[in-house]
């Protein structure tokens, strides 16, 4: 059984004696990783339909029939039992588990499929590290099966969300959408090659968000006198993209540290354009430029950018690490987060 690096920082927020809710896509270990690091809890799935039924038909008799700590499993089952949560005063010594996106007052962290290094069993190159520390080569690994979208549970989660009355039409939008998985979002372009209305492929990109399938990065806000394209970055977290794998790994090792990353990326009307820009509270931004392939005009990209913009430090990941002849820039290969 892996050691997934979220039992850290759940631990200590559970300490405090408030609720705590776990987030995450179905699949990803929310329930092997919950009833590990919490035997004591009492354990209630709201898949189970008897107390699926209470917890809606009387949220707030239904909580004080709790003795004791409680984890309760797949809680966006019961959106009655959601809403009275989002109010109640005092819940209670709480873990909470929802294959959806909610929004509740709690301390609430995301768990996805295991990382690469939670696979290989080390610690992951954190964002403060990026472009700071050069971590040394690691032995080849075995190859790891990539978790995939089941369309089964997606017809199971996504009818709950929007109307899709032909599951065919969806999972064509699906692979389309898919398809652009690394490129800049375009929902008009991407309803006509679907078929269906604008509106409707806004209800199904937001759909993607709320079961934790996509991610789509906002554009970098930085002082640099261009003019800079607007629409958001569209990522999956599963995907055959290399520049969304690594997007992917980087955010997944974030959220499992407890912390919510500022992910961006950086075009401007020119063609200048940067994958990932990363903020910090205490430091400059970060530019990571990701390509598979290393040539020698990424780096003169990059350093454009960070000249234009004024940071010293930058990083390139690619599928090998080549080192960089001049200071500032830090390479890595995308095995090595």
């Amino acid at each position: 059984m892996l050691d997934r690096a979220l039992a850290i920082p759940l631990h200590r927020a559970a300490q405090l004696g408030s609720p705590v809710l776990v987030q995450g896509p179905r699949s990803a270990g929310k329930s092997t990783l919950l009833r590990r690091e919490f035997p004591a809890h009492t354990y209630i799935p709201l898949d189970d339909p008897t107390a699926r039924a209470q917890s809606r038909a009387d949220p707030a008799q239904f909580l004080c029939r709790l003795r004791g700590p409680a984890f309760i499993d797949d809680l966006h089952r019961s959106p009655e039992f959601v809403a009275y949560l989002a109010t109640a005063p005092n819940p209670g010594r709480l873990v909470l588990a929802s294959s959806r996106r909610l929004n509740l007052p709690f301390t609430t962290f995301e768990l996805h499929p295991p990382t690469l290094a939670e696979r290989q069993r080390r610690p992951p190159l954190t964002l403060e590290m990026l472009g700071r520390f050069a971590p040394a080569v690691l032995p080849p690994a075995p190859p790891t099966p990539p978790w995939s979208i089941s369309i089964r549970l997606l017809d199971q989660d996504i009818r709950d969300l929007v109307n899709v009355r032909e599951l065919d039409r969806f999972e064509s939008f699906l692979r389309l959408a898919q398809s652009q998985s690394g490129q800049i979002l375009d929902q008009q372009a991407l309803a006509r090659a679907s078929e269906v209305s604008h509106r409707t492929v806004v209800r199904w990109l937001a759909a993607l968000d709320a079961c934790f399938l996509s991610l789509r990065l906002p554009p970098a806000k930085v002082e640099s006198g261009r003019r800079i394209i607007q629409a958001p970055k569209l990522h999956f977290l599963d995907s055959a993209n290399f520049e969304s794998q690594v997007v992917s790994e980087l955010y997944r090792n974030a959220r499992h540290a407890g912390h919510d990353p500022a992910l961006r990326y950086w075009r401007d009307s020119n063609g200048l354009e940067i994958s990932l820009v990363i903020f910090f509270d205490s430091f400059p931004p970060l530019p990571v430029s990701i390509t598979e392939d290393q040539n020698p005009f990424v780096e003169g990209r990059l350093r454009r950018w960070m000249q234009l913009v004024g940071v010293a430090q930058g990083a390139i990941i690619s599928t090998a690490a080549r080192p960089s002849r001049r200071a500032g820039v830090l390479r890595y290969a995308a095995a090595q987060l």
